[in-house]
């Protein structure tokens, strides 16, 4: 009750304030509750003010740099967070986040050297860098998505994150790279500075949820370290995650990590999809180390195997006979 109180006070000053605060919530003030709180949140970003490049003199090459630090180090990159943000709206939050951590850890650096204003000139060049390695993050996976196809980028995603994150279930990784892919899908289209900030906003709630898991129940080190080391860097860490080395995988045999039966017959094509992507990771886990175009062919045996059975007159027996043919376990 207390939370909706708030949550209606701070709509109406939005509201009262709304020719200073943002053009773009005219419209969403004039909505009763609870639907102007939801158009204002969900409103576009406001129209670029017209300010100068960032001020260099203030946050780079000002004697006093290094002594606002120390002495207010808080309030100082509190300024910088401000100044930097009102001039990039077109940034995702967590872009920006990753240029205030990159100029924190370079006063901490910086101000530690006998020339610290020579050190923090390279401020500006790694700001761009943070920007342009996240875009180009955003832009190889959309690129990948369409060369792929939305079902072949799917299954690219589930031999991705079992490398890293074995541990997890086969539904449940099936469900984290389902969001992934649905945020590709929807994201990707978009205009290219749309497309950026939609992809990241997306990632930042699905590893969200995702570290969220490892809290309640511990998935391996290099999935806890992404998770607490730096929440502005949480995606890219995500995203260079190699193999989990720690992981032993239980010797299966070529039934126990197939089951197949006649009731893939009568399936939707959404459970087909569902049951290939639970034998592409459990096969994965077996062979952490194989290269990723070995599991390539796994999905159209699997999809040839399931066409030929259900097209055979005694089907759950045409199932128990190819699956003992099946490549399930290569070399």
């Amino acid at each position: 009750l207390e939370f909706h109180h708030l949550h209606y006070q701070l709509m109406n000053y939005i509201c009262s304030k709304q020719a200073i605060l943002s053009s773009k919530f005219t419209p969403c003030c004039e909505l009763p509750e609870p639907f102007r709180g939801e158009c204002i949140i969900n409103s576009e970003n406001d129209n670029k003010p017209d300010l100068s490049s960032l001020p260099r003199r203030r946050f780079t090459e000002d004697q006093s740099v290094c002594k606002q630090f120390t002495d207010k180090q808080d309030f100082f990159l509190q300024g910088f967070l401000y100044e930097y943000s009102r001039r990039h709206p077109e940034l995702a939050l967590p872009v920006i986040l990753r240029v205030d951590t990159v100029y924190q850890n370079l006063l901490g650096k910086c101000c530690k050297l006998e020339n610290p204003l020579e050190c923090c000139s390279h401020g500006e060049g790694m700001f761009q860098r943070v920007v342009r390695e996240s875009h180009e993050r955003v832009k190889n996976q959309c690129d990948l998505r369409k060369k792929l196809g939305d079902s072949n980028f799917h299954d690219r995603l589930i031999v991705l994150y079992t490398k890293k994150a074995p541990q997890l279930s086969a539904q449940e990784l099936i469900v984290l790279t389902k969001n992934m892919a649905a945020a590709a899908t929807k994201c990707c289209p978009l205009n290219q500075e749309h497309q950026f900030v939609c992809m990241e906003d997306s990632a930042k709630l699905i590893l969200g949820a995702l570290c969220r898991r490892h809290e309640a129940e511990p998935i391996n080190a290099a999935v806890g370290h992404c998770c607490d080391d730096s929440y502005a860097f949480r995606k890219p860490c995500f995203d260079d995650l190699q193999v989990d080395g720690t992981y032993i995988s239980s010797p299966l045999s070529c039934d126990q990590v197939i089951n197949l039966k006649e009731d893939l017959c009568k399936a939707q094509e959404e459970e087909l999809q569902t049951e290939k992507q639970k034998l592409l990771s459990n096969l994965v886990k077996q062979k952490l180390y194989a290269a990723e175009m070995q599991f390539q062919p796994i999905t159209v045996d699997f999809a040839h195997l399931v066409e030929t059975c259900c097209q055979a007159e005694k089907s759950e027996t045409c199932f128990q006979e190819e699956v003992s043919l099946f490549p399930c376990l290569f070399s």
